[in-house]
Formats: C-alpha cells, structure tokens, sequence
C-alpha cells in the first residue's frame, strides 16, 4: 500500500476533533508507551509472553494512525515527511570515510582572492607576563614566517585552552571551503566584487563565524570536547546551519558541518596535548593533519 493510499483511506476514520492537534499528540505519546509496556512483559516473561510481536504490529499501526491524523491537521504528507527523513537519514548515518570533493566558492576568483588550497600554520604557546597578574598563557599562528592575527589568550577567567581556537576556523576553511575569518587574517577578501566583499567576507560574516565557534566550544564542553564523537549532536548543526543561513555556506550540509566540527576537534585535542603544532591543511582533499613541535623539529622545519 502506499502511503498516500493510507493516509486517504484512514482520514474517514478520524474521530478527533479537527481543529484539536493534542489529542493527535497524545495518541502518539500514549502509543509509545504502549510499545514499553509489551517491552516490559517480554522481559519479564520471556518465552512465556508469546503476543509480543503481535502486539507490537498493534501498536505500531496505531502509532500510524496518530501520525497520520497529526500530519492532517498541520497540512503534512506522510509521504513527504518520509522521503525527507530518508535524505537526512543518509545525511546523518551513511557517512563516507573522507569527506568528498566539492566546487569552491571563490573558484571563479582571482588566485590573489582565493583562499589558499593548500597551507602550513604553526601554532607556538608562549607566556605572556604583562597581561594580567600572573603570566598568561598565549597562542601565536605562522605562515611560514609571518604571524597570522594577533596572540590569543582564553579571555576567561577558566583555563580551557580557547586561545587555540584558531583551529576551528582553519577547519572550516579546510572542509567547508569558508572561513570569513581566515580570509581576513590570510589578506584574501574578495574585494573585486563589492557585494561579495560586503557580504560573504565583511564583519557581519566574521562575527557570525566568531559566534558560531564560541557556541559550539561552549556545547562541545559536555561532550568532553568530542574527543571520543564520531558523530556531532542534531540540535548543534541545526544551529551551525540556522547561523549561516543567509550565507554562501549554507550550501553545505549538515554532514559537512559535521566533518569540519570533527576535524577541527580532533586537531584542538593534538595542539593542547602537545602545545603547539603544525598543521597541514588540503582544501581540494578536505583534510588537516597535524605534526607535533617534535615531528617538526626532526623534520628541520620552520617552527617559530
């Protein structure tokens, strides 16, 4: 049967009042509680309870039913809320290895305006003693030998290590091909083009993308800072992607999203464990690695 077929056929049998969508509501709830009931009986019964899966084929159709009748009263098809969550299903759960390749933004822009598809940064904690009582511990960024921004510190009165949160925006720029602040630090606004200056890499964007980090560091906290997540919450990429709305990423998709606020992480964890590093990021490939202060010096690279 198709659904469409369903929803035409139960829509006689509506009883509910229709301008009323609780009672479809806690139809639902009360049905979800029913399957926890026979669940119960199962566990306590064991081989003894033998209406189980008959029971739960019950309850499941009746769950149908109540969605079905929910789904009337806000103007829905069951049809279309499936299809919907069959693509964010495969979004969320049927995750590649690597991240796949993808266009640029700045593709069609100037070399001298795109952000650089390959970089080094070398991340150095050092310690400041004219920024507050105490030394201060602060974070420098190098291209090569030329510092990228200001030295950071966590500006909070708790040592949780923000002054490396550079990397979350390098993570951006590497995975999701954007990073307004990036483009600022690195001198490769897309200035040619006045509204693409103005929008995609003006202030408004980089406070967003500012924002945006600072949200996500203070919810990564009751995640451990996702050292151990394969997979980031719902409700945090909804709201990376709700941010960036009226931005050129929000071409990019939840799982994207996904892939960069796990790179970036990932990345977080070896320059705090380390105290610094080096990171190689690839935008046509989508990585970052990462070298320790040790691996470079081995290496005889410039580590500043």
């Amino acid at each position: 049967m198709k659904l469409t077929d369903y929803e035409q056929a139960v829509a006689d049998t509506d009883v509910l009042a229709s301008d009323d969508i609780v009672l479809p509501m806690l139809g639902l709830v009360g049905e979800v509680g029913s399957l926890v009931a026979q669940y119960k009986k199962i566990q306590r019964d064991r081989a003894g309870y033998r209406a189980f899966t008959d029971e739960v084929r019950e309850e499941l159709g009746d769950l149908f039913w109540y969605a079905a009748a929910l789904a009337r009263r806000c103007d829905l098809s069951l049809e279309e809320i499936l299809s919907d969550n069959i693509r964010k299903a495969r979004e969320r759960f049927k995750l590649p290895l690597n991240p796949l390749p993808h266009p640029l933004f700045d593709d069609a822009a100037a070399k001298t305006e795109q952000l650089p598809r390959t970089l080094d940064i070398t991340f150095t904690e050092t310690l400041d003693h004219e920024r507050g009582r105490a030394p201060v511990p602060v974070v420098r960024i190098h291209r090569g030998d030329s510092a990228v921004g200001d030295p950071l510190d966590d500006n909070s009165d708790d040592d949780d290590e923000y002054r490396y949160h550079d990397v979350f925006h390098l993570a951006h720029m590497a995975v999701l091909g954007w990073s307004p602040v990036m483009r600022s630090l690195l001198r490769v606004k897309r200035s040619t083009n006045r509204d693409t200056d103005r929008i995609q890499d003006g202030g408004r964007a980089i406070a967003v993308e500012e924002g945006l980090s600072a949200y996500v560091f203070s919810a990564a906290r009751a995640h451990n800072y996702f050292r151990s997540s394969t997979m980031i919450p719902n409700d945090i990429l909804k709201s990376c992607q709700a941010m960036t709305a009226h931005l050129e990423v929000s071409r990019r998709s939840a799982q994207d999203w996904q892939y960069a606020i796990l790179i970036g992480y990932r990345m977080f964890d070896q320059l705090t464990k380390n105290r610094g590093g080096i990171l190689r990021l690839d935008m046509n490939a989508r990585t970052m690695t990462y070298r320790t202060p040790e691996q470079v010096r081995q290496a005889n690279l410039p580590f500043l």
